[in-house]
């Protein structure tokens, strides 16, 4: 309950929900005369409503939100192994890069980088990982190098 508090959409989401029925119990206290169909009590009732509305919609998207960062925290941990991953294949990626070449060492670079950052619930598709590990180092290398004049590293092959 605490965490409901300390959440600033969800306490304002209350504050007016109580000001909304205060307001609209204002509204129904005004005097009419009964002479015409739409009198001064119209549009206080209109905005006590919608204010009504409003804030019963903010408590239930900010309440839903509270509910799902309870998951995203349990997967907190996932997400952190994945960064310390990353951080190790771009160290090994740049210490091999020297020894086997820009080409050699991108395509297995590439592949695991795609592997670690595909999100749980998309299906990884191995083919396309592999397709583009291999089309994009050569296009990058050889576009480098000879349409920029740009000299990449060379390796075992190139």
């Amino acid at each position: 309950m605490k965490k409901y508090l300390s959440d600033k959409n969800f306490l304002a989401g209350i504050i007016f929900f109580f000001v909304s029925l205060a307001y609209l119990f204002g509204a129904y206290s005004i005097e009419t005369k009964g002479i015409v169909a739409i009198e001064s009590d119209f549009m206080p009732k209109i905005y006590g409503y919608i204010l009504l509305i409003a804030s019963t919609i903010l408590i239930i998207t900010s309440w839903r939100k509270l509910q799902t960062l309870e998951d995203k925290e349990e997967s907190s941990s996932s997400d952190i192994k994945r960064v310390l991953l990353v951080l190790v294949l771009i160290l090994a990626y740049i210490s091999l890069i020297d020894f086997l070449g820009f080409i050699i060492s991108s395509i297995p670079f590439l592949f695991f980088l795609s592997l670690l950052l595909t999100p749980e619930y998309i299906e990884k598709t191995y083919w396309v990982y592999i397709i583009f590990s291999i089309l994009l180092p050569i296009v990058a290398y050889f576009g480098f190098s000879y349409y920029l004049n740009l000299t990449m590293p060379s390796g075992l092959l190139f």
